[in-house]
């Protein structure tokens, strides 16, 4: 069995004061979260738009904190480049938009980033996925749909997880699995038991009213044991 990992939490950007920014860069940072969480979302993959290189660029020239790119798009391969070149440190890519998901990991590499495979909230690993996570540097699992706030954890998600989990366990695979999608205090022991080590906090967690990140995000640690 692969040995555990730390928990880890990421700040969903797009749950951010946009209009603030460096404000709420600035609150991040004094905080323990240990990278952002970018939604890119193209209004095919998911029916809505979220952020763009733009925002990126202009977070990127006031933060030290790492950046993830979820790409929620199709053809991700035609937004890899520019993605890396606005700042992204990690590029996620989904396992339902690749038709050669090799060569994607190869391409974000070569632009100057690190992979990350992403599922929807409703894809099961399949029998690839031992092969797949091992090209990247952590997996993504959605546990609700791109792009909507205030949904509800789907338990279904959650059940992929633990297959994940055991599956790379059974492989002898070290892999970090984020989950990202209604993840808060009350949420955050079920998909940690299901083996989720990287909690990504959005309006439910890291942001929502009655307190700093900084104490929102020690409230997710405390939560998941740490």
């Amino acid at each position: 069995m692969a040995a555990k990992h730390s928990i880890l939490v990421s700040a969903s950007v797009s749950c951010m004061d946009l209009c603030n920014l460096h404000a709420a860069v600035r609150e991040v940072e004094q905080s323990q979260v240990s990278f952002y969480h970018f939604d890119v979302v193209d209004g095919r993959f998911n029916q809505c738009f979220i952020l763009g290189e733009t925002t990126l660029e202009n977070m990127k020239k006031i933060t030290g904190i790492p950046i993830e790119v979820h790409l929620a798009v199709y053809n991700p391969e035609l937004y890899i480049e520019r993605f890396v070149k606005a700042g992204a440190d990690y590029i996620a890519v989904h396992y339902e938009a690749m038709e050669e998901p090799a060569e994607i990991f190869a391409g974000i590499r070569r632009a100057g980033a690190k992979p990350v495979l992403a599922y929807r909230a409703d894809t099961a690993p399949g029998e690839d996925f031992v092969k797949l996570a091992a090209q990247v540097e952590w997996v993504l699992k959605l546990t609700v749909n791109p792009g909507f706030s205030g949904q509800k954890l789907q338990l279904p998600a959650v059940e992929h997880i633990r297959r994940m989990r055991e599956l790379a366990d059974c492989a002898g695979l070290s892999v970090r699995i984020e989950a990202d999608g209604n993840i808060n205090s009350s949420t955050i022991r079920t998909v940690t038991k299901a083996g989720a080590d990287i909690l990504t906090g959005g309006s439910s967690g890291l942001f929502r009213g009655g307190g700093t990140v900084s104490r929102h995000c020690r409230e997710m640690l405390a939560a998941a044991g740490m």
